[in-house]
């Protein structure tokens, strides 16, 4: 499966659209983009299908619950294509009750409130969902060395507590000032899972020694979030949407959402240039980061609700349909 470039649909406003196609295209080639993985491994969905069931969450098939399970079962498979299958299937699991969590944290803010208490006291959570969180969260010492996982715990409990932070009225009811020009990339750090999902790259089955990639992390983390930025800002101004980091440090940094756009595409390409550095010559580690920076872009162009196909950015076997993996 190869990646192609495609004029952007008619429709909306055809000179910002290519535009965007240009810069993202422009992004693509500099980290050295071309194609997706394949996701076709019946053994690795066979078993995310029997782990999800085994966890009691509800999901029926057509239900939103299935239709994320699917997507983040992709990212299992697409992102560490050379993991070992325990490993996939721990981050598809995880990624699936992360996705719900964020989802539906508002509509129980008291129960998701108090996780963090139950958690550090052993306590048992009040329904399936946060039980599983929990115990998913728990058992990440089954895979990463003890000092990675512990990163791994503390980021996922920032995640989470960023998603009650969200869903409360405490941030709707801020007002900025001119002194709050850290506060995006705060709150971007927090919610975006990035220091668990950089942890994951390295197993510790496979990658033992931690000081083989530890140097990457802080980009590694970095990535992560700011190219979901970039992948995603499509789909969102599609959407009208405005509570997210590019129009946050818009309004931070007195620029219009194009013009941080492209400082972000910058930064993360300095990213990518010095996490190569890293691990240059450190094989594997250099093949497990090479992996997952360009199938994280897999992850999303290959994801319908991205849209990315609109600005004519598409895998050439998913080109013109929506994209299934599985």
């Amino acid at each position: 499966m190869s990646w192609i470039e495609r004029q952007p649909d008619a429709g909306g406003n055809p000179a910002a659209e290519l535009s965007l196609h240009s810069l993202i295209s422009s992004f693509l080639a500099h980290v050295g983009y071309t194609k997706a993985p394949t996701t076709t491994n019946e053994v690795y969905w066979t078993a995310l299908h029997r782990q999800a069931t085994d966890t009691g969450i509800p999901h029926p098939k057509g239900s939103h619950a299935y239709k994320t399970l699917i997507v983040a079962g992709n990212y299992g498979i697409v992102c560490f294509p050379n993991h070992p299958l325990d490993v996939q299937l721990y981050v598809g699991i995880y990624t699936w009750i992360a996705i719900i969590v964020d989802d539906v944290a508002g509509r129980s803010l008291n129960d998701f409130a108090a996780f963090h208490e139950r958690f550090a006291n052993g306590a048992p959570q009040p329904t399936i969902l946060l039980e599983r969180w929990a115990e998913i969260i728990r058992s990440s010492f089954h895979h990463w060395d003890p000092l990675v996982a512990n990163f791994i715990v503390a980021s996922s409990l920032d995640f989470h507590n960023a998603c009650v932070l969200e869903a409360s009225s405490g941030l709707r009811r801020l007002v900025r000032t001119g002194g709050g020009q850290n506060f995006p990339w705060y709150i971007r750090s927090k919610n975006g899972l990035a220091d668990a999902y950089a942890y994951f790259t390295f197993p510790k089955v496979v990658y033992p020694d931690v000081s083989s990639f530890l140097e990457a992390i802080p980009d590694l983390s970095a990535y992560l979030c700011l190219a979901n930025d970039i992948l995603s800002f499509y789909k969102e101004e599609k959407a009208h949407e405005s509570h997210n980091y590019i129009h946050y440090r818009a309004y931070y940094d007195s620029k219009d959402t194009q013009a941080v756009l492209q400082d972000i595409i910058e930064q993360t390409e300095d990213a990518v240039r010095r996490m190569r550095v890293v691990v240059n010559g450190r094989q594997p580690y250099e093949q497990a980061l090479n992996d997952y920076i360009l199938g994280y872009i897999s992850y999303h162009i290959l994801g319908d609700r991205y849209r990315l196909a609109e600005i004519g950015l598409v895998e050439a076997e998913a080109s013109g349909a929506a994209t299934k993996v599985h």
